[in-house]
């Protein structure tokens, strides 16, 4: 296999493929914008062998021969820009959805739970396992067939059939396919690959994807890989992936949070190459090209794999080869588009909006009829319009109340870094767009829907957001008592009318943490100027915990505060899946930060909170301040107001209901794509 550069697409499931598991027009679009983008290698997430054992709903199967057409057709999409292309071929063992869809059992090594459904499975038989040896070789076979350039064969992360077979973590056999010594231990992923290679020929490549380091007690050790690469080498592996990790829940090993160091796998990768002669390929937390440049000029590895920067930026590998890394939409590590799945049903990408709907919306260069935009809002969905309807040749002026543009944004980027670079993103794609002469800013500038008719414009986009409603507590007109909004106009040094009623000391200390930035100062700063000083005391209680609320907490607890967080409901962070809000509450549990949820708030003493126990004896939680989160509901009186009175009205964003980043940059694309 000849590639073009050193960049592979690491597989990731989309649950785009239809209910039957083939390749859909989805599935095509969403790949072969990545291979037009310039990546050298795209790797298919986990395709099954055997049809009565997906992984996931709608896997991608190669059971039979009646795949290959659908195969063939998403290789030639993709071959016709460049790229080669790779299926991840698995059994999915004991962590398929066989039971729960087709009622047939789980096979495994051992008796082994499903880290998802919990289904266990039945300890195979050597005669089972020559059973599943054949199916991989004839889907081996139907790959080359498909007009594939290679496989990639899952052994990794302590999961699926191989990956269970290979670490002592999950593999509890006595016979010669156990955990006892390294040879009966790689005896399963041996003959998988040697039935392969008997079947596809020695110059069809095969790529081993392998944890570097299990990382869980009771697994393989952060050594074992390179040891057992040369045996694998020589039963027929062309190359090794290396990642790292095993399963859980939440595949916080696999899919790494911001905590993680960047490139965590790089240390392993490095030892395997030492071992081996064939390439060697690094994921894990690579999204700078500048670390991936570095990462093979010290010769960690031969090629790096991404998989969420390709999702944030399908151009990825274009931008860079031509310089224009500094135009690259960053990964923020935000992990919608594992919790999209469980949310939404297929993966999407909270700052890209075109991942899996790149034949649902088509940026075009042109227009039928140049019109005049007015977009009011710069949150991300009125940057995001603004920048879309500009590109496609519309003459754009965008009107932002506040001194800077990004709205609500700016807060969410200071107390969750993470967000900064999609905000720096979007700034700059509307200052190159100004520089163009297609988009005009206007800031510090609230307008009227009277205001707004008097421009007559063409279209008209609101993207207002929402406002926070804070809850009326007895006790809550007392001075060290905060909300959300006036907080946040603390911080940005922006005047807001709750906070005459704060002391004075208060009030000028917050004008002076951005006067420098007279109301344009960047989150960054932000931040370091607060871990110097901050309008608050020593303890903080926060009343609320939704997303907004967790960050909070998070950002003033890692300044020192001793903060608490308590909550009525019996949720934190609604807004979110499983994975984010899990990262979350290991962030406050490491901060040491308590969280109560479903208690009952009696009243906000000058002393702190006071809650009511179920037994009604109540308890006081201390604190300096008290910071009242509020929740958010749309701001549509502007949007209403217009309604009949402009040719074309869209809204965005949290104006039409809370939605994070996510929904809110999806709207504001389909504007401007719409209008």
């Amino acid at each position: 296999m000849q590639l073009r550069n050193r960049l592979v697409m690491a597989p990731m499931e989309n649950l785009y493929a239809t209910p039957d598991g083939l390749p859909s027009p989805r599935t095509r679009a969403y790949f072969e914008a990545r291979a037009k983008g310039g990546v050298g290698l795209v790797t298919l997430g986990a395709s099954t062998i055997d049809a009565r054992h997906p992984e996931v709903l709608n896997s991608l199967r190669f059971h039979d021969d009646s795949v290959i057409d659908a195969h063939r057709a998403l290789t030639d999409a993709i071959h016709e820009h460049g790229a080669c292309v790779q299926p991840q071929l698995v059994h999915p063992g004991p962590d398929g959805l066989g039971p729960e869809l087709n009622g047939v059992e789980a096979l495994g090594p051992s008796a082994i739970q499903a880290y998802l459904t919990r289904t266990t499975s039945r300890a195979m038989t050597v005669e089972d396992f020559g059973a599943v040896v054949d199916l991989y070789r004839a889907a081996a076979g139907r790959v080359r067939r498909a007009g594939y350039d290679g496989i990639e064969l899952h052994a990794a992360h302590g999961y699926m059939l191989l990956g269970s077979f290979l670490t002592p973590w999950r593999n509890a056999r006595r016979d010669g396919y156990g955990p006892r010594t390294a040879e009966s231990r790689i005896r399963a992923v041996v003959e998988v690959v040697r039935a392969i290679k008997r079947e596809t020929g020695d110059d069809f490549p095969l790529t081993l994807r392998i944890s570097g380091y299990e990382r869980v007690p009771g697994g393989r050790e952060s050594f074992d890989t390179a040891q057992i690469a040369p045996a694998l080498v020589e039963a027929g592996v062309d190359a090794f992936h290396v990642s790292g990790g095993v399963i859980d829940r939440y595949v916080s090993q696999m899919v790494n949070g911001s905590d993680s160091p960047p490139a965590l796998n790089a240390a392993a990768a490095a030892a395997v190459k030492r071992a081996v002669d064939v390439p060697v390929i690094v994921v894990g937390r690579i999204h700078d090209p500048a670390l991936a440049e570095q990462l093979l000029a010290e010769g960690s590895a031969d090629l790096v794999a991404m998989a969420r920067p390709l999702l944030a930026d399908a151009e990825l590998a274009e931008k860079a080869r031509t310089g224009r890394s500094h135009e690259l939409r960053a990964c923020i590590s935000c992990q919608n588009c594992i919790d999209a799945m469980e949310l939404r049903g297929a993966m999407d990408c909270a700052v890209n909006p075109r991942t899996g709907r790149e034949a649902e919306l088509r940026e075009t260069s042109t227009v039928d009829r140049v019109k005049r935009v007015l977009v009011v809002g710069s949150g991300p969905g009125g940057l995001e319009a603004a920048r879309v309807a500009a590109a496609r040749g519309h003459r754009v002026s965008l009107f932002e109340r506040d001194a800077r543009l990004g709205g609500a944004l700016v807060m969410a980027a200071t107390v969750h870094p993470e967000n900064e670079p999609f905000l720096d993103w979007l700034l700059a794609e509307v200052e190159r767009a100004a520089a163009r002469s297609t988009l005009e800013v206007h800031t510090g500038r609230a307008l009227s829907a009277d205001d707004i008719v008097a421009r007559a414009p063409d279209a008209v986009i609101v993207a207002t957001g929402g406002r926070v409603v804070v809850p009326s507590l007895p006790g809550s007109e007392l001075p060290h008592v905060l909300t959300g909004p006036m907080l946040r106009a603390l911080l940005a040094g922006q005047p807001h009318a709750g906070a005459a009623r704060l002391p004075a000391w208060q009030r000028l200390g917050a004008g002076l943490l951005t006067r420098v930035g007279a109301g344009r100062v960047s989150p960054g700063l932000l931040r370091r100027a607060s871990a110097v000083w901050m309008p608050l005391g020593r303890r903080v209680a926060i009343v609320g915990a939704d997303l907004a609320a967790l960050e909070l907490a998070e950002f003033l607890a890692g300044r020192g505060r001793r903060v608490s967080v308590i909550e009525s409901r019996d949720r934190v962070a609604p807004e979110v899946g499983g994975k984010r809000r899990t990262e979350h509450l290991d962030r406050l549990d490491a901060l040491g930060v308590p969280l109560n949820v479903g208690v009952v708030v009696d009243r906000i003493s000058r002393e702190g909170v006071v809650l009511r126990r179920t037994s009604g004896s109540e308890y006081l939680v201390e604190a300096d301040h008290v910071i009242l989160a509020g929740e958010v509901e749309p701001a549509r009186e502007l949007h209403d107001a217009l309604v009949g009175r402009v040719p074309e009205l869209y809204a965005v964003g949290d104006c039409t209901g809370l939605g994070l980043i996510q929904k809110a940059v999806l709207d504001g694309h389909r504007a401007g794509c719409e209008v």
